[in-house]
Formats: C-alpha cells, structure tokens, sequence
C-alpha cells in the first residue's frame, strides 16, 4: 500500500531506510538530479513560441498531509500547491499572451 506520510516509519522488509522522509528526500534529489531543471524549483513556464506557454505543476511538495479528507474549510491540510506556486500560476496565466496555455 503506497499511502506514506511525513514522520512515518515503514515496517516492510523490503526497504533498508525506513523513514519516509529521508525516502522523499531521497527520490525528490534524484528527480532533480534527472530532470534538466535549474535550481531547487519544480513548478515552471515553457514557453513554445507564440502559440503555446506549458505551465508545470509542482503538486508533491507543498502539498498537505494526508487525511480522511473530511474538512469543510481550507487549511494547511487542504493545499495541494502552496501560496507562492498558486500567485506564480496566476500571474503566469495573467502575464501568457500565448493562444494555448497547458497546465501540466
């Protein structure tokens, strides 16, 4: 079952480091070291010429802690993108004179 959460330790055999968060920051060092991407920052425009802007999410690292999803308002636990990467977003779709704008 793939449900890991801040803090948690794993029990499976499987795995030698069992804290999940020196796992996510294991596996989000090696997605940075992977991808082409300058700096520490997901999220970000490709821009395609004038006919098309690609906006890339970054929907992992700010998001909240997993829960039963039972609140009624929004909080910390309901984020999926953070303050500063949401005000970048609509800036960015703001600021796009491009004719497609693709949210990825």
């Amino acid at each position: 079952r793939n449900n890991w959460y801040p803090g948690q330790i794993l029990e499976d055999a499987n795995y030698t480091i069992k804290d999940v968060d020196v796992l996510a920051r294991n596996a989000r060092q090696a997605f940075l070291d992977y991808w082409p991407v300058r700096g520490s920052r997901i999220y970000r425009t490709i821009e395609r010429g004038p006919l098309c802007d690609v906006f890339m999410l970054d929907l992992r690292t700010y998001r909240g802690p997993n829960t039963p999803n039972r609140q009624t308002k929004r909080s910390r636990e309901t984020d999926f993108m953070g303050g500063k990467q949401l005000a970048w977003i609509k800036g960015q779709l703001r600021a796009s004179t491009a004719v497609w704008k693709i949210i990825a």
